[in-house]
């Protein structure tokens, strides 16, 4: 496998997984839709930036990060004319997006058209473990070869790779994890507002939970330095966060599952976001705490 790899979408999650595949000892052809990203992530890794998509023809790998399936598909196929028909024989295309799985499967036909592999590698652990280097990956591909080939570049940026199947089930698994921790985090977030309304100290309940059987990710990670003590940048915005539930709420339907919950929990969400726009999601408890005094 080549050792320059491409690294599209140098975000707040984007740009320190890139540093770390560049600290791994891969050569980097980097792009984003804002120059002066790019050129911060160059400046730390010795990258270069792609002017156009010929200058991936040297990546037997490229990573995408971005906000969605649709954002993804555009980078790859509408960039002038696209990027996959530059790719070398053999290349390997891993999104790390929170994508659509159908919008996945859909995507790695349209690659293979061009002898290009998809595999779907979404990530879990937020911007610390980008930093880090301790993501899980939930991976999903048809072609074990092609999971293979990816994996050097995914272990750069990761503690844990777990293959969850063919394509699109790494977004499927991602999906279904965010919301499991969006549903705990509205629970939560009622829980301290109810909790304050009843004259008990937030910090109080949040300590208490961290002990008993309501821990979670979001109590001893989120909830005290980002609600209670009002930092509120956990890194993870609104928006991320109710899209993500919708593609979860989308496959409990397509299933056939009962979904009151993931109805409730992105009801909840999507009206925050009506009320607050592009915030980080720990702001959404504000809002809750408006309602219904």
């Amino acid at each position: 496998m080549s050792d320059e790899v491409g690294f599209i979408g140098l975000g707040r999650m984007g740009a320190p997984m890139a540093r770390n595949v560049a600290a791994a000892g891969f050569r980097l052809v980097l792009r984003d839709e804002s120059d002066e990203a790019a050129r911060r992530v160059a400046a730390d890794t010795d990258g270069r930036i792609a002017a156009a998509p010929s200058d991936f023809a040297g990546c037997g790998v490229v990573v995408t990060m971005l906000p969605t399936s649709a954002v993804v598909a555009k980078a790859l196929l509408e960039w002038e004319g696209g990027l996959p028909q530059h790719l070398p024989d053999g290349a390997v295309v891993v999104d790390m997006s929170s994508s659509v799985p159908h919008d996945t499967v859909a995507l790695g036909a349209r690659l293979a058209e061009h002898g290009v592999a998809l595999v779907d590698a979404p990530v879990s652990g937020g911007v610390p473990g980008a930093v880090a280097g301790t993501l899980s990956i939930m991976m999903g591909a048809d072609d074990p070869a092609a999971a293979e080939r990816a994996q050097p570049v995914v272990d750069a940026m990761s503690a844990r790779t777990y293959r969850t199947g063919g394509l699109g089930t790494g977004h499927a698994v991602k999906a279904l994890n965010n919301f499991i921790a969006a549903s705990t985090f509205v629970a939560c977030g009622e829980a301290l507002i109810a909790a304050e309304r009843f004259g008990l100290d937030k910090a109080t309940l949040v300590d208490v939970l961290n002990t008993s059987t309501g821990r979670s990710f979001v109590s001893s990670e989120v909830l005290g330095e980002h609600v209670v003590d009002g930092k509120f940048a956990s890194g993870f915005s609104l928006p991320l966060m109710t899209k993500d539930v919708g593609i979860a709420l989308d496959l409990l339907r397509e299933t056939g599952t009962a979904a009151g919950a993931g109805e409730r929990v992105h009801a909840a969400l999507a009206e925050a976001l009506e009320h607050l726009g592009d915030v980080d999601h720990t702001r959404a408890v504000e809002y809750w705490a408006s309602l219904g005094r």
